[in-house]
């Protein structure tokens, strides 16, 4: 057995290719994937990183001097705390 993977940027083609493997009596499988390439991520991976890049396109997001300001804020008052 051999196995023949076919990538295809045009919907529209999909139900013509499927009509052709049928005729020649051939099994297949349409997998139906993102524009992007995931790679091995797993779907819940997959979903954070969506989950993060809407959150930047909203804006909600802050920059890395922000972000450790923050940080060392913490850290100041938990050592204040001991």
């Amino acid at each position: 057995m051999a196995t023949l993977t076919v990538e295809i940027d045009t919907e529209r083609d999909l139900p013509a290719l499927q009509a052709i493997l049928t005729r020649m009596g051939l099994e297949f499988e349409v997998e139906d994937h993102d524009d992007d390439d995931w790679g091995d991520l797993s779907g819940a991976e997959i979903e954070a990183i969506k989950a993060g890049m809407e959150d930047f396109k909203s804006g909600r997001v802050v920059s890395h001097a922000e972000a450790m300001a923050q940080i060392e804020d913490h850290i100041k008052k938990r050592k204040a705390r001991a």
